[in-house]
């Protein structure tokens, strides 16, 4: 079966932290961080869609109306991704960052943050690069944007959100069995990553496969 190309980005992004935890020892920071960077990048592409969400019937998308902007809806939802990125990075940063290493050189996760590491950077790039496909075939191309709402993009808590809340606690007592002299060991770290990005990856692909091919009659389209 064909699969689109957002599907292979996605698969490819999801396997970088499993890779890098595996074979050039990444720690929880590297990988909660690259997925709450993932986040804001989502946001962004996500404050378009929002935009332009038109709310229209199927028969209303079929006679292509004039479109309109949320700009105010656009503004607040941004606003408010923004706010919840930097409050919880804080979190993410002093926790998992700096006491889950504690007494070691926290040099690499400077480098982390300030973007200075290429594998971690690469990880972004596919990111962008597969948000924006998803949202060329998703959301613009099979003309999703005329029947999608606005209330669809939550500004705090989205299926996304909730499902990296299970994931964590699904993994995080799988790794509970695994571990060695009351610390995580290579093997729990690599199962907690690659749990993680595994259910990550299997949610995300489901929720775009179950977005129709297109809201046009058979004969329209863009």
């Amino acid at each position: 079966m064909n699969q689109p190309l957002s599907f292979y980005l996605l698969l490819i992004f999801n396997l970088f932290p499993i890779v890098g935890v595996a074979f050039f020892n990444w720690s929880p920071f590297e990988m909660f961080w690259l997925f709450w960077m993932e986040t804001l990048i989502v946001a962004v592409f996500n404050t378009f869609r929002v935009l332009f969400s038109q709310e229209l019937t199927a028969l209303q998308a079929a006679n292509h109306p004039t479109l309109h902007i949320n700009w105010w809806e656009g503004f607040r939802y941004l606003l408010g991704r923004i706010f919840i990125f930097v409050f919880y990075s804080v979190f993410i940063i002093v926790f998992i960052g700096s006491i889950s290493n504690s007494g070691e050189n926290k040099s690499h996760l400077l480098n982390i943050i300030l973007l200075k590491n290429s594998m971690f950077n690469m990880a972004l790039l596919l990111v962008l690069v597969s948000q924006g496909a998803i949202l060329v075939k998703h959301f613009v191309q099979n003309g999703y944007y005329l029947i999608s709402s606005v209330k669809d993009y939550p500004v705090l808590f989205d299926n996304r959100q909730i499902f990296r809340h299970i994931a964590v606690i699904v993994c995080g007592v799988g790794a509970s069995f695994l571990l060695k002299d009351g610390k995580t060991s290579g093997y729990a770290s690599v199962w907690i990553i690659s749990v993680f990005c595994v259910l990550k990856w299997f949610w995300e692909s489901r929720s775009y496969a179950k977005k129709p091919e297109s809201v046009y009659p058979v004969s329209g389209g863009l």
